[in-house]
């Protein structure tokens, strides 16, 4: 099990109003799994991609990364983890544009203070998985918005995470190159990764081994 999340609360106080925008969920993923939430905008989706990584923290309930509850590590811990163990996909890309395309995807690697010929020469592999190893001396702001969506998921692997969260990593590309994106994560399926995707296109929620909806904070399986 990489990630077992039991009846989890988050609620914030907006105008004095009690908001509930995690309403007892709970959610379990397996090794080489691949799960898919879809739900309207502002439902929560995000949230629990953030309580899943620490940076927010549930009112209560309990998750675990590893059979390891989260609550019991310090906010040192869990930045160790996100840099290490999770990588993050989002909608926006959120490279430097003008730096490489290379220096982009060795951004977590030289913040984990591991950022050596081995490291690199797993980076050029991985961006040759992507399909733009030919790029990887290129400014990253001269890209296509698929190109620099690769990049983000090239950066999110270099160091060998087990579990990819993807934040709409579709919103901004057409429908062809989405599912190129797509097929690039059932690869990444395949190497035994497990995968959280957000999003609202109707073959990524097809494809998923689990597909969810959330609604009033809660998760109900399609």
């Amino acid at each position: 099990m990489i990630i077992s999340i039991n009846n989890i609360n988050k609620s914030y106080k907006v105008a004095g109003e009690k908001i509930n925008v995690i309403d007892n969920l709970s959610l379990e993923l397996e090794r080489g799994e691949i799960i898919a939430i879809t739900g309207r905008s502002g439902c929560g989706k995000t949230t629990l991609l953030n309580i899943i990584t620490g940076i927010t923290k549930p009112d209560n309930g309990t998750i675990s990364f590893r059979e390891k509850k989260l609550k019991y590590w310090s906010d040192f811990s869990m930045s160790r983890i996100r840099n290490r163990e999770i990588g993050q996909i989002f909608q926006t890309f959120r490279l430097l544009d003008d730096e490489t395309v290379m220096t982009n995807v060795m951004m977590p690697a030289r913040i984990r203070g591991n950022a050596g010929s081995a490291v690199r020469n797993y980076a050029i592999e991985i961006l040759g998985k992507a399909g733009i190893a030919e790029y990887q001396n290129t400014r990253a702001g001269l890209l296509s918005g698929g190109q620099k969506q690769r990049v983000a998921i090239a950066r999110a692997l270099v160091n060998r995470p087990s579990l990819i969260l993807a934040d709409e990593p579709d919103a901004n590309l057409d429908g062809e190159t989405s599912m190129e994106i797509f097929t690039l994560l059932e690869m990444l399926k395949r190497e035994g990764k497990s995968i959280i995707i957000v999003t609202h296109k109707d073959y990524m929620l097809k494809k998923a081994d689990r597909t969810y909806k959330m609604e009033k904070g809660s998760l109900r399986e399609l």
